[in-house]
């Protein structure tokens, strides 16, 4: 694993810094190896803590289905999408983000009675799915993920090019490398029939834009 050299503080102008391996900036948390799995573990959780407080109101027999959903996808989603633009997701993050949507869609739309037993049960994945005519949380990140990186590559500020452009000097650590921000835009981008080089693409804003929104 890559070595990380330990400074228990830094000092800037006669003030000192204690050094951490992570915190919290602008309500994202950035670790010192950049590990996003610990800022997806953070929005989860909160989404938990949403799903727990909303939770009378989403059994509750009073309130229809489409005005459950309309508070997932209105105060529980955007908890757990906060900066999602910036992800870059490994199918194991993908799968935690799944798992979540359908612990509250199951919330939701409650059990079902199965047809050959009698008795109640916990609904099927593909049941949920037929039930929830939205696009899913996966797909609401990629689109999400999509529109920023049109916009990022359009944009005149320098330093968000240089980001976009700069390809850093300096060795890999003796691993597998970590799954990049644009490995994702770029096979996003594959499934929804474009081509190799996204940046080209996003160059033209409408089609971009209607491309993203198409997906």
């Amino acid at each position: 694993r890559e070595t990380i050299r330990l400074y228990p503080s830094l000092n800037i102008n006669n003030r000192n810094f204690k050094r951490t391996r992570h915190f919290k900036y602008l309500g994202s948390i950035l670790s010192e190896r950049n590990e996003i799995e610990i800022e997806i573990g953070t929005r989860i959780q909160s989404g938990n803590k949403c799903l727990y407080g909303l939770a009378k109101l989403l059994g509750s027999r009073s309130l229809s289905r489409k005005l459950k959903l309309q508070l997932y996808i209105t105060l529980i989603r955007p908890v757990i999408t906060y900066g999602a633009e910036a992800w870059p997701l490994r199918k194991s993050d993908e799968r935690k983000l799944l798992v979540l949507e359908r612990k509250i869609l199951r919330k939701i739309f409650g059990p079902v009675k199965d047809m050959l037993s009698g008795e109640w049960r916990i609904r099927k994945n593909d049941e949920l799915e037929t039930l929830f005519h939205k696009p899913s949380i996966l797909e609401t990140i990629k689109n999400k993920r999509l529109l920023w990186a049109g916009h990022a590559w359009r944009s005149q500020n320098p330093l968000i090019r240089m980001v976009l452009e700069e390809n850093p000097n300096g060795k890999r650590p003796l691993e597998r490398p970590r799954r990049r921000w644009e490995d994702g835009v770029r096979d996003d981008v594959k499934a929804l029939g474009g081509g190799e080089d996204w940046r080209l693409q996003a160059s033209n804003r409408e089609n971009w834009r209607q491309g993203c929104m198409s997906g």
